[in-house]
């Protein structure tokens, strides 16, 4: 674009020498740069989430965390640079997917829940999730939280190598078909929980208003009112 002749005449007027600022601003291109780090996970997430070769309930509270662990580590962890950015993430988090739901499928995931290097199945928040999902569907189920226990640390059915080695690569809700024989009761939750699926339709959704609203005619509209009429 910058070598095109029509720009070299498209220089001379105001708004030309407003974009050639723009083009040669190192800090411009660098902040771009930041955004496409922190959008690529949130991206990659999408993706499995509306993906139809398996079911994805499982894997929607892992990939936000590692989102807002990846934002911190752009900005080194330093608070007053990332907060901004983890604030929008947490926001939409919050209202849409930090759901009970989504931290049970988590913690019930095997290939998380028997991953050495990670200890987010240790976090509150994950197991509490889980107690409040028994709570309202088996709060009467004898015997469950033992089952839960013999999960967590790996006994019996749970225990055997072929159901640790299975864990990375055989789908959640397939895999406590095949190795939650010894827990029955968690297993019909885990099931039914793991085999559910997630969709990015409502992004979609967003997308397709702001294509709308944003035409050529109406292409000056400042983001924060788009954002206003897409939610009206």
């Amino acid at each position: 674009m910058v070598i095109c002749p029509d720009y070299k005449k498209f220089l001379k007027t105001e708004k030309g020498r407003g974009v050639k600022d723009i083009v040669f601003n190192q800090r411009f291109w660098n902040n771009c740069l930041i955004i496409v780090k922190i959008m690529e996970p949130l991206m990659r997430l999408l993706r499995i989430c509306d993906t139809d070769e398996k079911p994805s309930l499982g894997y929607v509270y892992e990939g936000l965390s590692r989102s807002i662990w990846g934002t911190n580590e752009i900005f080194n962890n330093q608070e007053s640079k990332y907060k901004p950015f983890v604030d929008i993430i947490n926001k939409r988090w919050d209202k849409m997917l930090r759901k009970r739901l989504h931290a049970a499928a988590y913690w019930l995931n095997p290939a998380f829940q028997y991953d050495p290097n990670n200890s987010l199945h240790n976090e509150p928040k994950a197991y509490n999730g889980l107690l409040g999902i028994i709570q309202d569907l088996h709060p009467d189920t004898p015997g469950i939280m033992h089952e839960v226990t013999m999960f967590r640390e790996g006994k019996k059915c749970f225990g055997i190598p072929l159901a640790k080695k299975e864990a990375k690569t055989t789908t959640p809700d397939e895999w406590w078909r095949l190795f939650g024989v010894d827990a029955p009761h968690l297993q019909n939750l885990a099931i039914r929980i793991l085999s559910q699926t997630s969709s990015s339709s409502g992004c979609e959704r967003n997308w397709s208003v702001f294509e709308w609203i944003h035409t050529k005619k109406r292409n000056r509209l400042e983001h924060e009112r788009l954002s206003d009429i897409c939610s009206s």
